[in-house]
Formats: C-alpha cells, structure tokens, sequence
C-alpha cells in the first residue's frame, strides 16, 4: 500500500470525526435547550401511583389551582430562562463567559436581540441577592415588556 493511499484514508477517517463530533454536540445543544429550567421541574410533582392503598390515594389533598400570569410573548419567555439559567450558573460557580455561548445568546441573528440577551444574562448572573421564581418572572417579564419595541 503506498504512502499516498495510506494518508488519504487517515485523512478520510478524520475528516469523518470531526463531522460526527460536531453532529453529536449540536444534537446535545438542541436537547440542553428543549430541558425544562430547573425552576420548573422542581414545580412539576409526580401523581401517585395507581399501585397505591386507596386510603393513601384518598389522603392526597390537592391544592386549589394557582392563578398564573397571562402567557407573556415568547421574547420574554426567552429572557426569563437566560436570567433563570444566569442565577443558577453563579450558584454552581460557572463563569459569565460560558453562559453567553449558550445557544439562544450566541447564535441570535439580530445583533441588537443578541446584545439585549446578554445584557439579561449579565445582569441576572451579577445580582447578589435571592429571587422567589414568580418574583423573578414577575421582573423579567416586566423589564421586557417595557422594553420591547
């Protein structure tokens, strides 16, 4: 087998890397941003199960339903989850810089979108204090209303 012949299947093989690794981690972007936020899984509780005494299941007291803001526009639904995720990053002691890679803020098209996302960001993971989540909706949604055009 000659030199050449050799070189171009490494050259082949790697090239075939590299294009399975850049797949696999945008396939990983994609189901990282379609994860719930951590604020609303910890809201999310599981039914009991069907297996369980009847006098158990008879004892579940439900809550009455919570009345929930209005649905606010889906910008501001966008914002909310960047500041949610900025809070969190501080608490886990993530740096700033890796935050505003993340796939809403880096690849945002319009450029004045993208710095409005990483004004939030910025701001949020900067706050010293603590947020209840529905005084934190409650602020985001707000902010971004305000300034939206």
């Amino acid at each position: 087998m000659s030199v050449f012949l050799r070189w171009g299947i490494f050259g082949i093989l790697g090239v075939a890397a590299l294009l399975y690794a850049y797949n696999a981690s945008k396939r990983m972007a994609e189901r990282h941003a379609q994860q719930a936020p951590p604020a609303v899984q910890a809201t999310q509780r599981p039914a009991p199960a069907a297996d369980d005494p009847p006098d158990r299941a008879e004892a579940v007291v439900q809550a009455p339903p919570v009345e929930r803001a209005p649905a606010a526009p889906a910008h501001c639904e966008t914002e909310l989850g960047i500041a949610q995720r900025a809070i969190e990053a501080r608490k886990n002691g993530e740096p700033l810089d890796r935050l505003l890679r993340t796939q809403e803020i880096a690849f945002e098209a319009s450029p004045p979108r993208r710095a409005r996302l990483e004004n939030v960001a910025t701001r949020y993971f900067n706050y010293a204090g603590e947020f209840q989540p529905e005084a934190l909706r409650i602020a985001v949604i707000s902010d971004c209303v305000q300034s939206s055009p």
